[in-house]
């Protein structure tokens, strides 16, 4: 019976990995597939996830462990975008800088008056080599606050 599951429990162990073999990465290679992970990792509430997709082009926030206070700078993106339906509307590379891309999102949000109201805002992404493309920077006060009206001037300040 032994030698009969040996080379079962084998196959299962190289299956899983084995012992010092590292998950491989899911690198965005595009500019929108870096856009529409970030996106669920939001959608998840899954801030370590989020830092996967957002950084600098030295890589990932969850590697560089940049900003030291990264994790809050995620949770608060979190607030402002998890409750909005979004749409990629179209990605446009930076001119002069092949690693830089824009992509433009459309949020749509219904705000406290029961008014919906749309945004769009723009994503810096970076081509972080092979760790793929990610986030470096968005704009949140082009989403709108959470809790206010989608019709409220920002306030200085």
């Amino acid at each position: 019976m032994l030698r009969q599951t040996a080379p079962v429990l084998m196959l299962l162990v190289l299956a899983c990995g084995g012992p010092g073999q590292t998950i491989p990465q899911d690198n965005a290679t595009t500019p929108e597939i870096g856009v529409r992970d970030f996106m669920q990792a939001v959608t998840d509430s899954n801030i370590a996830r989020m830092g996967r997709y957002w950084g600098t082009a030295r890589g990932p926030a969850a590697e560089t462990r940049q900003p030291p206070d990264y994790e809050q700078r995620l949770a608060v993106t979190q607030a402002f975008l998890r409750v909005s339906p979004f749409r990629i509307l179209r990605a446009d590379p930076v001119t002069g800088d092949p690693t830089r891309s824009t992509v433009e999102v459309e949020f749509t949000r219904n705000d406290l008056d029961g008014k919906q109201c749309t945004r769009v805002v723009q994503f810096v992404m970076v081509n972080a080599g092979k760790r793929g493309w990610i986030v470096t920077a968005i704009d949140l006060t082009q989403v709108g606050t959470p809790g206010r009206s989608c019709t409220s001037p920002a306030k200085a300040g």
